[in-house]
């Protein structure tokens, strides 16, 4: 004994909401693809890290008169988690990272991670010391969040533009 068929109007529904449903899937994934057309693929590079204490003044950043400093995205100075609000930066672009985890001496220091997400996705620093700073430089620009995480005392970050 067969069964029978499911009247016309019952199956293309179900085949069109599946299709409306791809689309709208596809439109969702499109826009964010479109997001990051207009830049060059990012690439990473390995982590820089100067093991040498911090220099207390900072050179300076102009060349002459026709060059202008880096412009700052976001800075923090923290003790916890600290989370950035999201902000574009341009295709070249750093940050600059250091930290004090002292009061994690007798372990041998303390964990400082700094992750990303949206277009900063690849960015993934990670440090266990008693004090630590670095410079890491990234290529490819978008928009996104940075995250914080450490047990340390003290730590500061800062992006910059170029």
């Amino acid at each position: 004994m067969d069964l029978p068929n499911a009247p016309f109007y019952r199956r293309w529904s179900f085949i069109l909401a599946g299709v409306i449903g791809l689309a709208a899937i596809t439109a969702l994934l499109g826009w964010r693809g479109l997001q990051q057309v207009a830049e060059p693929p990012a690439t990473t590079q390995p982590a820089t890290t100067v093991t040498s204490p911090a220099p207390t003044t900072t050179p300076p950043t102009s060349m002459g008169p026709s060059s202008k400093p880096d412009e700052e995205l976001w800075s923090y100075e923290g003790s916890d988690v600290g989370r950035s609000p999201g902000f574009r930066a341009p295709y070249a672009w750093r940050i600059v990272w250091s930290f004090d985890c002292s009061n994690f001496k007798r372990y041998g220091g303390g964990n400082f991670k700094i992750t990303g997400n949206g277009a900063f996705n690849q960015v993934d620093i990670q440090a266990v010391a008693v004090e630590d700073s670095g410079t890491q430089r990234y290529r490819g620009g978008g928009f996104g969040q940075l995250q914080v995480d450490s047990v340390c005392k003290r730590w500061s970050v800062k992006v910059l533009a170029g």
